[in-house]
């Protein structure tokens, strides 16, 4: 199994990165749209590939120069590879097509 990652995007502004996710998820123009993402109250996303029934969600955290996302599943279950690359892999992909400007670097650890 894969160890649980977490995703970093280094920015000056965190807030501000994280803000724009959200609002390029609800957009309705298609262009510059975080298309597959769906936000779960104002603090997780799923995406709508993923076809578990694991209840697998990214939650962002921010610290001072740092955006970070940790996937997470219902009650502690344990997630499997192909979900752990699904997440993340779109995450990422999400970020640089649209917000590759906001962010200086990218780290998954």
């Amino acid at each position: 199994a894969l160890p649980i990652l977490s995703v970093h995007f280094m920015t000056s502004s965190p807030d501000a990165l994280l803000r724009e996710f959200n609002r390029r998820i609800v957009q309705e123009e298609a262009w510059g749209k975080a298309e597959g993402w769906m936000l779960k109250g104002d603090t997780s996303y799923q995406h709508s590939e993923d076809v578990s029934d694991i209840g697998a969600m990214l939650v962002p955290s921010v610290d001072a120069g740092t955006l970070t996302f940790e996937l997470h599943a219902d009650g502690g279950k344990g997630i499997p590879p192909d979900v752990v690359k699904l997440y993340y892999t779109r995450l990422v992909e999400t970020f640089l097509r649209w917000m590759d400007v906001r962010f200086d670097e990218v780290r998954l650890n």
